[in-house]
């Protein structure tokens, strides 16, 4: 089959064909349970690392295992033709806990295909992402389709910061150098409608722990004498933003680059419809900055979110205590300008400086997994993309600067030296990160559609 004869029907004709066999072999791929985070799940990583490196190879590929210190990487290339350009395609197999596993209808490391939809961990997030690119360009490799370089390199550790990537890159610029840093680790703002993801933020981490009396204490006998480490924690907590929603940490937003006239425009142009979130979602979109849109509250502001307070008796009935420790956990959004460095160590300040009187503040398991970053809506490649996604739907594609955070993405475009970007088919929906995951076969449809084209086209 000639290059001039693989349209976008042709390319559908083609996953037709071939669409059962392309689920088999994600429903493969798909029971690896491979949570990078755990020791336990090292070698159940390290066989679905192999797993991906043998299908690279069955595709025709120089393909082999990365060791990271961590989680291995799967890791192929293929040069290009003279005078193509290099696209690095970035994409992970390690998946988030099943947890609580009561909920899901169906175990999660079994996939069951329902209704159109596949469901298990990691059926999007992000294996059903790799899958349609994988089947992708196996296809284009099948009919002598793929003039540019490729690299492709799949991770075990993007669910827990990256550490072993981030630890390697810069010893692989090499290996890693291209043109075009290619994920499809992100979604579109609602069904039907191609979205191009044009940022992410950042994300840092840390836990801290108040501790109070050195044993719990009757509350009767104790109350209003001795501090109270869960009354000490919601108080210190609630010193973090100010009644309008602005993060209330001295210095913290000094340093933030705001976005363009043109950027701000594209980003407003869907509107967040209140009452498909609140469908979605079961709360109305009101948390946050209320001096700006919810659009610009995703993409382009920095947030402070509580990820969990613990403390003392939850059971049922009473147990009137004043509990001797409070413990939580805090994550923050960060965006283009801030350090994350800088961001850990002005929270750190404001927490020490807010302790209430008589509690002892502990401050762990800081983390930074990378900065935020944003692209140029008016460049070559987001035009060439914005192109591609026009064939694929009636729909005008969306801009979006997303809210969320694939942290690895900013190092390996700076290793690399490559543009990044960001286009995939999720769905609120898919509910990656909780159980009954799930991706549609027209959604993976879609995305091989889009990888055939878009890759074909360079």
């Amino acid at each position: 089959m000639s290059l001039k004869t693989l349209t976008r029907d042709t390319f559908n004709e083609i996953f037709e064909a071939n669409s059962d066999r392309y689920i088999e072999e994600w429903k493969e791929f798909l029971r690896f349970p491979s949570l990078g985070a755990f020791e336990e799940h090292k070698q159940d990583c390290r066989n679905c690392a192999a797993w991906v490196v043998a299908q690279l190879s069955a595709m025709g590929l120089d393909a082999s295992i990365l060791e990271t210190g961590h989680q291995p990487a799967a890791y192929a290339h293929r040069p290009a033709k003279p005078g193509q350009k290099t696209v690095l395609f970035y994409g992970h197999y390690d998946v988030q806990p099943a947890d609580p596993l009561e909920d899901w209808t169906t175990p999660p490391f079994e996939p069951d295909l329902r209704e159109g939809r596949l469901y298990a961990r990691g059926a999007e997030d992000n294996k059903g992402q790799v899958m349609y690119v994988l089947k992708a360009i196996e296809t284009l490799l099948q009919n002598d389709a793929l003039n540019v370089g490729l690299k492709i390199l799949i991770e075990g550790e993007e669910e827990c910061g990256s550490q072993g990537l981030n630890a390697s890159v810069d010893q692989w610029h090499d290996t890693l150098n291209a043109d075009i840093l290619m994920v499809c680790d992100t979604g579109t703002v609602r069904s039907g409608i191609p979205t191009i993801t044009m940022g992410l933020r950042g994300v840092i981490f840390m836990a801290l722990t108040l501790t109070g009396p050195d044993h719990d204490l009757h509350s009767g006998v104790h109350g209003g004498v001795c501090p109270n480490p869960a009354q000490g924690i919601a108080e210190l907590l609630a010193s973090l933003h100010d009644s309008r929603g602005h993060i209330a940490i001295e210095g913290y937003c000094d340093d933030i680059t705001e976005p363009s006239e043109r950027a701000l425009e594209l980003a407003n142009e869907i509107a967040l419809d209140p009452n498909e979130y609140r469908t979605d979602t079961g709360a109305p979109p009101v948390g946050g900055e209320r001096d700006f849109t919810a659009r610009e509250r995703i993409g382009f502001r920095p947030t402070i979110e509580i990820n969990g307070v613990h403390s003392g008796f939850g059971g049922q009935g009473t147990k009137t205590i004043i509990p001797s420790v409070a413990e939580a956990k805090i994550s923050s959004r960060l965006v283009p300008g801030q350090d994350p460095d800088r961001c850990l160590n002005l929270i750190r300040k404001h927490l020490e400086a807010h302790t209430p009187p008589g509690l002892q503040l502990a401050i762990w398991d800081c983390m930074s997994a990378g900065p935020g970053f944003r692209l140029d809506p008016n460049s070559e490649l987001i035009s060439q993309a914005h192109n591609v996604l026009t064939e694929l739907s009636p729909h005008k594609p969306a801009y979006v600067w997303e809210g969320a955070s694939v942290p690895i993405v900013s190092a390996l475009a700076q290793a690399a030296k490559a543009e990044p970007l960001l286009i995939g088919f999720g769905h609120d929906e898919d509910r990656i990160h909780a159980p009954n995951e799930s991706f549609s076969i027209e959604q993976f449809r879609q995305g091989f559609l889009y990888a055939c084209l878009f890759l074909s086209q360079l």
